[in-house]
C-alpha cells in the first residue's frame, strides 16, 4: 500500500496555456511528491503572450468547492493566489477563517497576483485590491509573497527600503497579523543594489529579516515563477518542514525550474520541474543583517575521508582513549562544564590522544583552548558560529566541523565552507533536549545527496546498532555515537563490533 502524500490545497485560476495559476500548481505539487486539490477562482483566456479574459466562477461554486474538500479531507497547507472579485476575497476570508479557527496548524500562503508577468503588465485582479485583500486575508495569511508591485499596491509602501527600516515601516502589519512577507526579486534595500548579479527575495517578520539570495539569472521562460515559488513553499511546509527550512528549499527548487524553463508558445514560455532540491550549487546565499555570519573566502582544512567513519563523541579522556585504542580514527571530546576546573589540561590531553593515535579528534565549542594546544579540528554548534572567530580558526590550520538542523542550516555552513557538516537529529536523542523534530531516514538521504562530494557529512543523534546499517547506506561519510559504546555492558567489544558494522554497511558505497 502507497503511503499517503501530502494534500495541498491552491486556491486560484485556471491558465488555459498551462503556464502559471493552478495548472503550474499542479504540476509544481506533483514534482515535490504532494497531491494538489484546486479550488477554482475564475477561468481565464491566456496564451504566452497576453492576457485575453478573466471570468470569476460564481460565488456559490466557489463556496461549493471548499465545502465538498472539507468534507472529505483536510489539507496540509493552503496556497492561496489568484482573487478576481471582491465577493471572492471576502468568501474565501470567511473559509480561512473557519479552517484557522478549527485547525490552526495548517499553514496558508498568499501569493497576491495581480497580474501576469511584470513583462507582459496583463492584469488579472479585477478589483481594488490593496486594501480589500489586506483587511480580509492578512489575519489568516502565515507568509505573503509579493513581488515590488504588488507589495507598494497591498501596502502603499514603497519597496525601496533597505530591509531594517521596511520592517520599522510595516509595525502596523505585525500588530495586526502574526504574517511573515517574502518581498521577491532582489529588489528591497541598498544591500542589493552593490551587486547587480545578485537577486535576493528579503523574509520580514515582526522580529526577524532574512535574505535569500541567488544568481541573478537572465532565463526567458519564467512565466508562472510567483506561483510555482509559493506552491513549491506551501508543499514543503506540507511536507513538514520548518517554515525556514522550507523557504531554503522552495529558493533552491525556483532556482532549479528557471534552469530549466521550457519555450512553449511565442511568448515567455514556462518554468521547468527540477524535482525535489538536491543540487547544492542552487541553495540561496542567506544574508542576515542582525549578527551576520561571515561567508569564509576559502574552504577550511579538508578531512581525511579514509579516517571517517565510527565517530564517538565522548565527554570524558577516558572515554576517548578507550574508543582510540579500538582503531576509531575520528572522535570528539565534549564536555558540556565550561567552568570545569580542569578544561585546559582535559584539552591538551585529547590533542596528544590524537596524534599518539593518528586520528581526527576534534574539541566541541572551547575553540580558544584548541587552538592553544593545537587541535586538529573544532566542532561547533549554529549558536556557536556567531561568537566564534572563524578566521581565526582557519589561520590556525584547523578543521571546523558545524551541526545542522535542515536545509537553513546547510544552506548556512555552506557560506562558511566547513571541513564537514553534521546532520542531526537523526532519532529522538537521550543526551540533549532537541529544538527540533528527528529527522529520520529519508531527509537524511537527501541531504547526504545534496552534500555529496562537495562536503562529507556525519550522521548524529539517536543512532544506536541496530540503527547504524540504514543510517550509514544513506551515503553520510561518518556516523556519530554517544551512548552506544558509552552505555555499553563491554564498551571495547562495542566499539570493535560498531567499526566493524560501518564497515560493512558502506561497503557498497566504496
Amino acid at each position: 500500500m502507497s503511503i499517503k502524500p501530502p494534500v495541498v490545497w491552491c486556491v486560484g485560476g485556471s491558465d488555459s496555456s498551462a503556464h502559471a495559476g493552478l495548472q503550474a500548481d499542479l504540476r509544481t505539487g506533483q514534482d515535490l511528491g504532494c497531491h494538489v486539490q484546486t479550488i477554482v477562482t475564475c477561468i481565464t483566456a491566456q496564451n504566452s503572450k497576453e492576457v485575453r479574459a478573466v471570468e470569476p466562477v460564481p460565488l456559490a461554486m466557489f463556496d461549493e468547492q471548499w465545502q465538498t474538500l472539507l468534507d472529505d479531507v483536510l489539507p496540509d497547507a493552503i496556497k492561496v493566489s489568484l482573487l478576481p472579485s471582491i465577493d471572492i476575497v471576502k468568501a474565501c476570508s470567511t473559509w480561512l477563517k473557519r479552517i484557522k479557527t478549527d485547525f490552526p496548524s495548517i499553514q496558508v500562503v498568499f501569493d497576491p497576483v495581480m497580474a501576469a508577468s511584470s513583462e507582459s503588465g496583463n492584469q488579472l485582479q479585477q478589483t481594488d485590491a490593496g486594501a480589500s485583500l489586506l483587511d480580509h486575508i492578512l489575519p489568516y495569511a502565515d507568509v505573503i509573497t509579493p513581488n515590488r508591485m504588488e507589495f507598494s499596491a497591498l501596502t502603499g509602501l514603497s519597496a525601496e527600503l533597505a530591509p531594517k527600516d521596511l520592517q520599522a515601516d510595516m509595525a502596523v502589519y505585525f500588530a495586526a497579523s502574526k504574517s511573515r512577507w517574502l518581498l521577491k526579486g532582489g529588489h528591497v534595500g541598498e544591500l542589493n543594489k552593490q551587486k547587480e548579479d545578485q537577486a535576493t527575495d528579503w523574509l520580514v517578520g515582526r522580529d526577524t529579516i532574512v535574505g535569500f539570495g541567488c544568481e541573478r539569472l537572465s532565463a526567458h521562460n519564467t512565466r508562472g515563477t510567483g506561483c510555482t515559488l509559493s506552491t513549491a513553499l506551501a508543499s514543503f511546509i506540507a511536507h513538514g518542514y520548518d517554515f525556514l527550512d522550507a523557504m531554503t528549499m522552495a529558493k533552491a527548487y525556483i532556482t532549479g525550474a528557471l534552469k530549466n524553463g521550457v519555450q512553449i508558445g511565442e511568448g515567455a514560455g514556462p518554468l521547468g520541474r527540477p524535482g525535489w532540491p538536491l543540487q547544492i550549487d542552487y541553495l540561496p546565499r542567506l544574508v542576515t543583517p542582525h549578527k551576520p555570519v561571515m561567508p569564509i573566502s576559502l574552504p577550511f582544512a579538508a578531512m581525511d575521508l579514509k579516517k571517517m567513519g565510527l565517530y564517538p563523541v565522548v565527554d570524558s579522556i577516558a572515554w576517548l582513549a578507550l574508543v582510540l585504542k579500538q582503531g576509531v580514527k575520528i572522535a570528539q571530546l565534549r564536555i558540556k562544564n565550561p567552568d570545569d576546573a580542569d578544561l585546559e589540561h582535559k584539552i591538551q590531553q585529547a590533542v596528544a590522544l590524537g596524534k599518539e593515535y593518528d586520528a581526527q579528534v576534534f574539541i566541541n565549542d572551547y575553540w580558544q583552548q584548541a587552538i592553544t594546544y593545537g587541535a586538529y579540528g573544532v566542532h561547533l554548534g549554529q549558536e556557536d558560529l556567531e561568537q566564534a572567530d572563524l578566521a581565526q580558526i582557519q589561520v590556525a590550520g584547523m578543521r571546523l566541523g558545524i551541526s545542522t538542523h535542515g536545509y537553513y542550516e546547510i544552506a548556512r555552513a555552506q557560506s562558511i565552507q566547513p571541513s564537514y557538516i553534521a546532520l542531526g537529529h537523526i532519532f529522538p536523542t537521550q543526551t540533549k533536549d532537541m529544538p527540533s523534530q528527528p529527522q529520520g531516514l529519508t531527509r537524511l538521504g537527501h541531504y547526504a545527496s545534496l552534500l555529496k562530494g562537495v562536503f562529507p557529512t556525519v550522521a548524529i543523534g539517536g543512532i544506536n546498532a541496530e540503527r547504524l546499517p540504514a543510517v550509514a547506506q544513506t551515503g553520510v561519510n561518518s556516523v556519530a555515537l554517544v551512548t552506544a559504546i558509552t552505555q555499553a555492558a563491554e564498551p571495547e567489544v562495542a566499539a570493535q563490533s560498531l567499526i566493524t558494522l560501518f564497515e560493512q554497511s558502506t561497503r557498497g558505497e566504496q
